[in-house]
Order: C-alpha cells, then structure tokens, then sequence
C-alpha cells in the first residue's frame, strides 16, 4: 500500500502557529501527530510513504526521512512529480493528479493507495483520502481512519 502524504496540516497541526516560536522549529513535527501516523505504519510494514506536500517544492528529498523515526524513514520513498505548468489548468485536482502521475511512472498503476490531506478537495469526492483536521493535524481519529484503509 502506498501512502501519499501531506505534511502541512498533518503532522504540522496549524494550532504550532498560534505560538510565537514557531518559525524556529519549522522543520519539527509535532510529536503526537508524528507517533499516532508511525504508530499505523508499524502495524502495517508493508506500506511505504511518498511525500505528496508542497514541502517537495522547497526541500531536497533527502532532508525529509531523517524527520522520521529510523524505522519509518526507510520507507518514505520519494516524492510526487511535478506537473507540466503548461497543462497544470487543466486538472481541477492537482494532486490527486500528481498521484496519479507517480503510480503511472512507477509502473504502480494498479496498487492501492490512500492519500493523507488537510485539504481533501485535492481529491476528487471518490478518492481514498484520509481528510486531516489541519487544526488539530493526525490525531487518534485519523490513526483509525488510516487503519481502516490499510487493512
């Protein structure tokens, strides 16, 4: 299974910002949304992580898995293509596009997938998303949703 994951909303909960620190601790998760998602993903070892947020756009991959536990980091596996910008108008779900993009050059076409978004309209209605309350980020609720996905 893959999982396709925002960052942003998700394991940044919006709440961080409330505080005056938090432009020092930018590149932090929040520890409980980070230990409620790796918590899922030890019970599931075969599902690897592709980095689907606009962090793609800002940090090299290889800054990204050491911001996971060990165990997890070896299966964050990459990131979602960038779109052609000529043809990015066309697409009213960009990065349910983006996804789509990935399986297709991955040759991954037919495996199941779900994706986990603080803005689920990136998606179309029918998508496997796990919709993220960005103010709260990945909490227990989102740990079981993903579960149900997983099993």
């Amino acid at each position: 299974m893959l999982i396709f994951l925002d960052i942003d909303g998700v394991l940044i909960p919006d709440r961080r910002h409330e505080t005056s620190s938090w432009q020092t601790d930018i590149m932090k998760f929040n520890s409980d949304c980070l230990n409620h998602f790796e918590n899922v993903l030890r019970s599931y070892p075969n599902a690897r992580v592709v980095i689907s947020s606009s962090w793609r756009e800002i940090f090299p991959f290889e800054v990204i898995p050491p911001l996971f536990s060990p165990d997890i980091a070896t299966r964050i596996i990459g990131f979602t293509p960038f779109l052609n910008p000529k043809n990015i108008h066309q697409h009213k779900y960009l990065r349910h596009q983006e996804v789509l993009e990935y399986l297709r050059q991955n040759q991954a076409e037919n495996s199941p997938w779900v994706a986990i978004d603080d803005i689920p309209e990136h998606y179309p209605p029918d998508a496997p998303v796990v919709a993220i309350d960005d103010y709260n980020g990945f909490d227990q609720s989102s740990a079981k949703v993903l579960s149900e996905y997983l099993t």
